[in-house]
């Protein structure tokens, strides 16, 4: 499982570059930078970008969910949410949140170039505000969720793995990723940050590729 979800991270992983790997107007904020990205990206980019992006989360699915029976026995309501969590992850992330962000910068791009920029850039915010936003919104209630439970899991020594493995946590990582805009703006810092969440997946699964087979003994897998 561990093996397919980092699969599916590096395929994420793909999708954003191809979606976030482009430097931004000077001055200009993130919102605004994919804004004036998909004025300048070709068209082709953001749309395999959000497609390969949506398989690799439906991907990521399998690994996330293999914390699920370490948390089940010492904290069965925070697994419970987790496993919820889990479902809703699969759910909307890739189809409803990272394929409409490519999505959208097509959106902007296409009609820009068939009635003007103005109206382009109109109908792609209000794509943004109606559709992405209230979307992403309850994405990371659970996502937040779902990471502090396995962070309380494995801090707390409810799991076999070592407390210092609670760093390993998706939140975390994808916060310290986003951090490195702070950096500047150039092509490299932004394919990061945009990439946030998928480079935050692959040293996830790889923390727990090998924990699993250091700390975790089959007993502890058996639901």
């Amino acid at each position: 499982l561990l093996l397919i979800g980092l699969l599916g991270a590096v395929l994420t992983l793909i999708g954003d570059l191809l979606i976030g790997y482009v430097k931004f107007p000077e001055g200009a904020g993130m919102l605004e930078g994919y804004f004036a990205a998909a004025l300048v990206l070709p068209i082709w980019r953001p749309v395999l970008g959000g497609i390969i992006g949506f398989l690799g989360i439906s991907l990521e699915f399998c690994g996330l969910m293999a914390l699920y029976p370490l948390l089940k026995k010492n904290m069965p309501r925070g697994a419970a949410f987790y496993k919820l969590s889990m479902y809703i992850y699969l759910a909307v992330a890739g189809g409803a949140v990272h394929l409409p962000c490519g999505v959208f910068m097509w959106l902007y791009h296409s009609v820009a170039d068939a009635a003007g920029q103005t109206i382009g850039y109109n109908i792609a915010l209000q794509y943004v505000l109606y559709f992405i936003l209230p979307v992403t919104v309850v994405f990371y209630v659970f996502f937040a969720g779902s990471s502090i439970v396995q962070f309380i899991g494995i801090v707390k020594g409810y799991t076999p793995l070592p407390k210092w493995y609670a760093f390993f946590n998706l939140l975390i990582l994808s916060m310290l990723f986003n951090g490195l805009r702070r950096i500047g703006n150039d092509a490299t810092v932004n394919g990061i940050g945009t990439s946030n969440k998928s480079l935050g997946a692959i040293l996830l699964f790889i923390a727990l590729y090998i924990g699993f087979g250091k700390y975790v003994k089959q007993e502890n897998l058996l639901e």
